[in-house]
């Protein structure tokens, strides 16, 4: 059994996760987030925010201490789709050598999605043999990527589909208009790949968009369930949302967003439902830090 940490820099949540690997699985020994919602205004700007950046600088700096303090004294520090799309990215790297002695490692989205999958598998453990489609939904992109538990990922590709990405794009309005998420819609079946899929591949979604809407619906996640859970979550306001489901009011006001997503992307591969894997990136992490191999 190996202890490692990584700090998750993602574009609307950074996550620390240290956790023991036992058997090809994470067993968590700490975990912290804060929501700096670095990736806010990057649409737009094609910068990240002075007091987000500030904020997040001071959080990785933290999650490195209680790291080290839970037996993982050099965490590797991940930065995904806010940092890796924004031109004061940089900058960011050098506030956390300078608060850490650390290196910020800046990975592709290829990475991204091939470490999500891992994590995915994990987390799922053997209830899927053959190939399955993994839709890493993050803040700022999405990762899909069809593979196989043995072989790892067949096909991937990393799209700028993330909540906070789509929601500053298409919905201006909170609680969204109905207008609003068919545009999103047809925009999101509009820049899918083309694969082909066999009927029997299932469907896994990871990321905390997608573990949200277990916070507020029990039922199988269908199309039409998620297209009825995504007018059911538009029809207050994200605050309201929120407080109701015990959900980060930055969370709640990009759930319409992600919901729409999901849905769009299981009707563009003719998928009936999907499942939501507990696992991601930071478990994929570990898990590969385990085997001794780098990031």
């Amino acid at each position: 059994m190996s202890r490692h940490g990584v700090i998750d820099v993602g574009s609307n949540t950074i996550h620390l996760l240290v956790g023991d690997v036992k058997d090809g699985g994470v067993l968590p020994v700490t975990g912290e987030k804060v929501s700096a919602r670095l990736g806010a205004g990057v649409e737009k700007t094609g910068k990240l925010d002075e007091e987000r950046l500030t904020l997040a600088a001071e959080a990785i700096r933290l999650f490195a201490k209680i790291s080290a303090l839970n037996g993982a004294p050099k965490p590797l520090i991940l930065a995904t789709s806010a940092v890796r799309d924004a031109e004061n990215g940089p900058e960011l790297t050098e506030r956390v050598v300078e608060g850490t002695g650390l290196q910020m490692q800046l990975i592709s989205g290829e990475k991204e999605a091939e470490l999500g999958f891992r994590g995915a598998v994990s987390a799922v453990g053997k209830s899927w043999e053959g190939p399955a489609l993994v839709v890493d939904l993050g803040g700022g992109s999405a990762q899909i990527i069809v593979g196989e538990p043995s072989n790892g990922p067949l096909m991937q590709v990393s799209l700028p589909l993330g909540s906070n990405r789509t929601t500053e794009r298409f919905v201006s309005n909170d609680p969204p208009k109905k207008k609003e998420l068919r545009a999103l819609d047809e925009h999101v079946k509009k820049i899918m790949p083309g694969w082909s899929l066999a009927s029997q591949v299932p469907v896994v979604a990871v990321g905390g968009s997608a573990r949200a809407m277990l916070k507020i619906t029990q039922d199988d996640l269908t199309v039409e369930r998620l297209r009825k859970l995504a007018e059911e979550v538009s029809e207050e306001p994200s605050a309201v949302l929120a407080r109701e489901y015990g959900l980060a009011p930055e969370r709640a006001r990009v759930l319409p967003a992600a919901i729409t997503t999901l849905a769009a992307i299981l009707e563009h591969f003719g998928k009936d439902e999907l499942s939501v894997a507990r696992g991601g990136i930071r478990e994929g992490t570990l898990l590969t830090l385990a085997d001794g191999r780098e990031i």
